[in-house]
């Protein structure tokens, strides 16, 4: 069965901000009202930096890095956000071929 991305729908009063933790690769729709979205700080340079993005109704913003998210709006509004699955330990596939093969030589039997 194909899994799909968990995905929650809420609901902002006017002046409300939502403070939140996303991963990257995650998607925010804006279903109703202009939210402004707010991305993690990063240093650029010796600067502290944060990206805003304002979505009206309809329009999507994919974050591009993990980190604390702010979505605010200002006259009250509607997000839809999509998570993106964690990755998996990148180590996970040659432990599985490992264990595969060396269980193969583990059953063999003399001759």
């Amino acid at each position: 069965m194909k899994s799909h991305p968990a995905s929650r729908q809420l609901e902002l009063d006017p002046g409300e901000s939502l403070f939140f933790h996303s991963k990257a690769g995650s998607a925010l729709i804006s279903t109703a009202g202009t939210l402004l979205v707010t991305g993690a700080p990063r240093w650029l340079g010796e600067q502290l930096v944060c990206n805003s993005t304002v979505l009206e109704s309809g329009q999507a913003h994919t974050l591009d890095q993990d980190g604390w998210i702010t979505v605010t709006a200002q006259h009250g509004g509607a997000v839809c956000v999509v998570a993106q699955k964690g990755r998996p330990w990148p180590w996970a596939a040659l432990v599985s071929a490992c264990v595969a093969v060396f269980g193969r030589y583990r059953s063999a039997k003399p001759v």
